[in-house]
């Protein structure tokens, strides 16, 4: 008889503990719905605690209606999430009160009556309670399937809980003097103990258990933040993907973002439908909101989704954040674009007429000049061409961002361009330099536009002059091998830093040192050249070391005796002409 004691005052013991730890809860958030659950679980604990005093006939009375409030109670907190008809509030009414008749004829008049009169009128009573708990296990059950891991692995805890005690009543009343041996005490004691842990998880789950219940869907949720993070749409996009996941992390209705003025990105704002939980987004104007319209068991059972919504709302930022920089730079690199469009064009006009003039000056057309009016009309006219130059490259970038240069393609021995580069670079190379071109005997056939690569090959030897200002040997070696052609233009003169590396072939891209900030440039021409060469399926690469001077190598593919280019990648570039695409990966 000692087990029988003991597991009976452990049951107790525990049913107490969890009334404890319900009603501590709901101090602490003072819910309509906590605090009806709360009644039950405490009424529960009553009968458990009272059922181990010594037996009166008040207490009996006091033990059957509190088992009887416990049902309904229960009833009552399913009613706060899935409301009750006025029909079925008035048959659980007449339910609850029947109940507490039996219970109470049971404890009173019925006291010395006969096993049989007891057995039907105790079930009658288990019944009652059995039918008022008994349709809030089952509702919870098929209502959890539609709901996120966590949420329904809860739900199913409290209706299997509640279950059990439903089974074990019953057991307990039909089985009579069968189940009255110890043995079959402590077992069914045990099963109710065991009931503690389930209906208490169901409200209060430790963040361990949390965690194993969510790592069915952890991997899709992972993949939606990454998603938010990589993925590069519109701010509306990414604010449309938030809300999706949004509602489907936490079981809601609906859901919506606003911006930091209360604008609404995306979603459907509706409040009036239910409680809204709020995440807050740190956008770059502001504060933001993430909000989701709380589903019908959101507010008791979605206590970790809502934790959850408010880290979800941590990447959102991040992702709206990303696309509003992408979309800043995206305006910036369209401005630059406009800029050097207007810019270009406008300065031509301009520049074409002060050539003309000049030209008219050095003709003598407009009058004699004396010795120091020719010297100015040379410098003159030497400006003008840089200025010339200057525009044509602004406008070849311009060109080539909006995807409007043309290149014509015909087969041609490399050799031929790079000696015409060579000759045109000629007039730079004063007495500090040497200018060398070394080409094999053997044809270079490529296919390419010749004066696009002409002006790349040029860019490269006038690059190798002005960057060597102590002077030294420039050297152009043009070779073959492997199906690729190289063009590799090496210089003695000041080199560039690894960490500077990167910045060259970007537009505007100059390397300013103490050494270089006196030299002319803009930063377009190796742009240019680099985008010019992977339009014709080649490429430009670098090498230096700071001091020691550079080389510069562009690669082209070679066509083969068939016509086509060796050792590329198929580009436009293998048609006779073609059109630069709409977008350029520098």
């Amino acid at each position: 008889m000692t087990a029988v004691v003991l597991v009976e005052d452990l049951t107790a013991a525990g049913f107490v503990a969890l009334g404890l730890a319900i009603a501590y809860r709901w101090y602490r958030e003072r819910g309509r719905a906590q605090g009806k659950l709360t009644i039950a679980l405490v009424a529960l604990a009553a009968v458990a605690l009272l059922g181990r005093l010594p037996q009166s006939l008040l207490l009996a009375l006091v033990l059957v209606v509190a088992l009887m409030v416990s049902a309904y109670f229960v009833l009552l907190f399913r009613d706060e999430f899935l409301p009750l008809s006025r029909r079925a509030h008035w048959t659980a009414g007449v339910v609850f009160a029947a109940g507490i008749v039996d219970g109470v004829l049971l404890v009173t008049v019925l006291q010395n009556a006969s096993a049989p009169v007891v057995t039907a009128v105790g079930f009658l009573y288990v019944l009652a309670w059995a039918l008022l708990i008994g349709e809030p296990v089952v509702r919870f059950w098929l209502a959890s399937n539609t709901l996120p891991a966590v949420q329904k692995t809860r739900m199913r805890f409290l209706s299997f809980g509640f279950g059990m005690l439903i089974v074990i009543l019953f057991v307990d009343v039909l089985g009579g003097s069968a189940l009255r041996s110890p043995t079959a005490i402590v077992i069914t004691q045990l099963f109710a103990l065991a009931t503690v842990p389930l209906i208490y998880v169901s409200f209060a789950p430790p963040s361990l258990v949390r965690r194993m219940w969510r790592m069915g869907e952890e991997n899709a949720v992972r993949a939606a933040m990454q998603d938010l993070l990589i993925f590069s749409p519109t701010r509306k996009d990414i604010a449309e993907r938030a809300v999706f996941w949004a509602v489907r992390l936490l079981g809601g209705t609906g859901g919506y973002v606003l911006d930091a003025g209360g604008n609404v990105i995306a979603g459907e704002r509706k409040e009036s439908a239910g409680p809204v939980v709020r995440a807050p987004l740190h956008m770059p104007e502001g504060e933001g909101t993430l909000a989701v319209v709380a589903g019908t068991f959101t507010p008791v059972f979605g206590t970790d989704e809502i934790t959850q919504l408010r880290a979800y709302a941590n990447s959102v930022s991040a992702g709206l954040q990303r696309v509003s920089v992408t979309e800043r730079m995206a305006a910036i690199e369209k401005n630059k674009t406009q800029f050097l469009n207007l810019a270009s064009h406008e300065l031509r006009g301009p520049v074409t007429v002060i050539r003309g003039y000049v030209s008219m000056l050095e003709a003598g057309m407009l009058g004699h000049l004396n010795e120091r009016g020719r010297k100015a009309a040379d410098v003159m006219s030497s400006k003008v061409s840089e200025m010339n130059e200057l525009i044509e490259d602004m406008i070849e970038a311009a060109r080539l961002e909006e995807g409007g240069v043309t290149l014509r393609a015909v087969d041609t021995d490399l050799r031929d361009i790079a000696r015409d580069a060579t000759e045109a670079v000629a007039p730079l190379v004063d007495a500090n330099h040497s200018l060398d071109l070394d080409v094999p005997d053997r044809r270079v056939r490529v296919r390419v536009d010749p004066d696009r690569t002409r002006t790349i090959i040029a860019n490269l030897l006038s690059n190798a002059i002005k960057y060597s200002p102590g002077g030294g040997e420039v050297t152009c070696q043009v070779r073959s091998r492997g199906g690729i052609a190289r063009v590799v233009v090496t210089d003695e003169g000041l080199g560039i830093a690894r960490e500077d590396l990167a910045t060259l072939f970007t537009r505007f891209g100059r390397v300013i040192t103490p050494q270089t900030e006196h030299l002319k440039g803009t930063g377009l021409g190796l742009f240019l050249a680099r985008q010019l060469a992977r339009l014709q399926g080649g490429d430009i690469t670098v090498a230096s070391v700071e001091g020691k001077g550079s080389t510069f190598t562009l690669q082209l593919p070679v066509v083969s005796h068939d016509g086509s280019a060796d050792g590329a990648r198929k580009t436009p570039a293998d048609a006779m002409s073609f059109t630069v695409p709409d977008s350029l990966n520098s």
